[in-house]
């Protein structure tokens, strides 16, 4: 388990630089003259034509193949998540999975049966980019290693830390502030009165009390608004993959669990104090979808939410709100809620594939510095321009009528979503690109990041059998005590101990065990 507290400029210098040496490798498709090369390959990936054109007609792909002289034929699918082991049955799988999100589960039960071959032998020969970023950062080497030392899929990959998608962070409502003349929330304590005058002193001017303090579409409460004031309590000391596995590390170093802590407790406390007191939306379980809530956006009565970017609510109101990384809790505890570097699986390649190697050279130019601008940038006078010496998108892309990101995913692949097999630009350039001003964080530095930023672990099948049995019970049984707690059905007093029992009965010490033996086994690797 890597800290991840290295330098932030740093980090994002280093990937340039590494990149930049490794492009002038094999692995970088446009320093080679493969044109006569016309054996190509079959590649399956989610459709996303409702969104931009099909991938046999996407700008960015026609012109790889000039670059490369390799064909791609393209089968897109749609709800590819349900489908997608359905497929595996057919007789001839295509070449690879493209942008296709595989959990550890399955790759590790997949590979073990042959279905996807294993690339580790291959890498250093055929994919020097990809290696060079293993070499600069070896906890992307630990998470993509499966229990049986195979490598299954080439992963999305973000070092620059700032890129949004890997932070969940507070939106407040900065025109509220303002017309109350308050200052931004630095405490949980300071969250709770800022939220107060929000439902109390009619910011939006109004005449209605109608103005929400934290407030989503119902259900998404543990999704990000929960772990960002479970670091405030002092959860999030192993990071965002930390939370999502329902562990944290006491200050003597020991891995404990989330869910049955007496931190745990303090969280639903001050969640349970917030809804009672009409703080937080009585829409938080149940009422209200992602329309209605940007509807209520729209008309100025959302005073704070929580997500891993603006964009969440709608173009049209996210300006309005200003994004607070971290929060100190009672006793000063605070910590990004921040993912590391890797993200999912984005290039899984099958039985079926006769040249895995020369698909790995394919895919590897996009972990190249000039592969991660071109995915994002396209080309200069085509897609985007300079303007003072920045690339910026052009017109017709950023005055697309669904927003500069959409109007370049008419031409480009990766700018919109996410799992593919990339390293994304640093989130400054992603800025300029959109014709934006890089935000400048007062509260993201290296004194607020996690003690220790635990990578995803891939599981053995023994315990993901007993993962999947144990979290299907637990999750259920979390989410309505949850939701007990927090509106008062449920007393702290008489009924912690009974619920922490039965988080007992139902596993929580063999998670807990499981969860120790992962980090260990990845530690040693």
């Amino acid at each position: 388990m890597k800290k991840w507290k290295t330098s932030l400029l740093g980090l994002t210098l280093s990937a340039v630089v590494l990149v930049s040496l490794s492009a002038c490798g094999s692995g970088d498709a446009s320093s080679e003259d493969k044109s006569g090369d016309s054996k190509g390959f079959t590649l399956l990936s989610p459709d996303h034509s409702a969104d931009h054109p099909k991938n046999e007609d996407l700008w960015m792909w026609k012109e790889y193949e000039k670059k490369t002289g390799v064909p791609i034929t393209w089968q897109e699918t749609k709800d590819i998540n349900e489908k997608k082991n359905l497929l595996l049955s057919e007789s001839k799988l295509p070449d690879a999975f493209y942008q296709v999100y595989w959990t550890s589960d399955e790759l590790v039960k997949y590979g073990g049966q042959g279905m996807f071959q294993p690339i580790e032998d291959l890498i250093e020969k055929h994919a020097p980019n990809f290696n060079k970023l293993m070499e600069g950062h070896p906890e992307i080497r630990k998470s993509i290693t499966a229990p049986d030392g195979h490598i299954y899929f080439l992963p999305e990959l973000s070092i620059d830390p700032q890129i949004m998608g890997l932070t969940f962070r507070y939106y407040i409502n900065q025109e509220w502030l303002d017309k109350l003349g308050l200052e931004k929330p630095r405490t949980t304590e300071e969250l709770k009165e800022v939220l107060t005058q929000f439902v109390t002193k009619d910011p939006n001017g109004n005449g209605k009390a109608d103005e929400q303090g934290w407030y989503m579409n119902s259900g998404e409460l543990p999704n990000s608004f929960e772990k960002l004031l479970m670091a405030a309590y002092g959860m999030g000391t192993g990071g965002r993959t930390g939370i999502e596995s329902s562990v944290y590390f006491e200050k003597d170093g020991s891995m404990q669990l989330t869910l049955n802590s007496d931190r745990m407790k303090d969280v639903w406390k001050y969640e349970a104090d917030l809804y009672q007191n009409g703080l937080m939306s009585k829409n938080s379980f149940a009422g209200a979808d992602g329309d209605k809530w940007r509807a209520d956006a729209a008309n100025n009565t959302v005073g704070l939410w929580t997500w891993v970017s603006p964009e969440f609510i709608g173009g049209s109101v996210q300006d309005k709100y200003t994004p607070i990384n971290v929060i100190a809790g009672p006793e000063g505890d605070q910590s990004l809620v921040i993912n590391g570097p890797v993200g999912t699986s984005g290039l899984v390649i099958t039985k079926d594939c006769k040249d895995p190697g020369k698909l790995l050279e394919w895919t590897d130019y996009w972990y190249s510095q000039e592969g991660s601008d071109f995915g994002y940038l396209g080309a200069e006078d085509v897609t985007y321009h300079k303007v003072d010496d920045k690339n910026v998108y052009v017109d017709k892309i950023l005055n697309y009528d669904k927003g500069a990101q959409l109007g370049a995913y008419q031409y480009l692949d990766n700018v919109y979503g996410g799992g593919y097999p990339y390293l994304n630009p640093d989130q400054a350039n992603r800025d300029i690109a959109q014709g934006l001003e890089p935000i400048q964080y007062d509260d993201f530095n290296e004194d607020v990041m996690p003690e220790k930023m635990l990578s995803p672990v891939m599981p053995t099948p023994e315990e993901s059998g007993q993962l999947s049995t144990i979290m299907t019970d637990m999750n259920n049984y979390v989410e309505q005590s949850r939701v007990k707690f927090v509106t008062g059905e449920w007393n702290f007093t008489s009924d912690w101990d009974k619920y922490v029992k039965q988080l007992k009965k139902i596993g929580a010490d063999k998670l807990l065990e499981i969860r120790r033996t992962q980090y260990e086994r990845y530690d040693k690797e």
